[in-house]
């Protein structure tokens, strides 16, 4: 499919706080990080067990998904069999995307090694279904900020197709003792930056980009969806 779009030039984001957001997904990190953090993080600190993340997708997942962060993969290998006809991972980290791709080689995903705090590159043919669970805490910024890469992501996104994920909040909550501990841990390296991050600031984010939206919390994680009722073009090109 010829590409739709040319994006523009934008101000590039906080390039080391965006290598420090992601330089903790080491060889290691990944061998590890299912246990540590879908087994005991989400459910001790977060108190958002990983399978209510896990119905998040069984819900909203379609057979054309672009899944937007991709972590380990683990919610795309619990959910994806019989649904997924065509898969795009799409990730800053070249070791989540290799890792993530040798998990779900099932599926034969595709890759795009790319900021979402930058525009997309164009050329891929629209989806049905957007993942960005588990991302927007560990980018840079206010929420306002963060938001800009949904709006990276819905000029990929087909009429009536869905966003979903899932994030950890930061404000207007009530921590545990392990919450607070692993809150204040990640902020201050730099993996998590979501000090900022409210209900109110997401919400009313989501609600100026999607024509339907629904969210929940569930401990100190808002799950969302946003359905998208317009197509939108990517931003006219600005370059020489």
């Amino acid at each position: 499919m010829p590409p739709e779009c040319t994006p523009g030039l934008e101000a590039a984001p906080d390039e080391i706080a965006v290598a420090r957001a992601h330089a903790v997904y080491t060889p290691f990190m990944l061998w590890i990080y299912d246990l540590l953090v879908h087994g005991l993080s989400n459910r001790l600190a977060w108190r958002c067990p990983t399978e209510r993340l896990l119905r998040l997708y069984r819900s909203n997942l379609s057979e054309n998904h672009l899944e937007a962060g991709v972590g380990t993969g683990l919610f795309l290998d619990g959910t994806g069999d019989g649904r997924l006809g065509r898969l795009v991972l799409l990730d800053i980290n070249r070791r989540c995307l290799e890792w993530a791709g040798q998990r779900l080689t099932r599926f034969k995903p595709a890759f795009r090694e790319s900021s979402l705090l930058a525009p997309i590159e164009p050329g891929m043919a629209r989806f049905a279904s957007v993942g960005l669970t588990y991302v927007l805490h560990c980018l840079p910024g206010k929420m306002s900020e963060k938001l800009v890469a949904i709006d990276h992501l819905t000029p990929l996104m087909q009429r009536g197709a869905v966003l979903f994920g899932a994030t950890v909040l930061g404000r207007g909550i009530a921590p545990n003792a392990a919450a607070k501990m692993l809150l204040d841990l990640y902020n201050a390296k730099g993996v998590f930056s979501n000090r900022e991050d409210d209900l109110a600031s997401l919400t009313d984010g989501l609600r100026q980009r999607f024509g339907r939206v629904e969210i929940e919390t569930k401990g100190l994680v808002a799950l969302f969806r946003g359905r998208l009722t317009e197509l939108r073009p990517c931003p006219p090109w600005e370059g020489h």
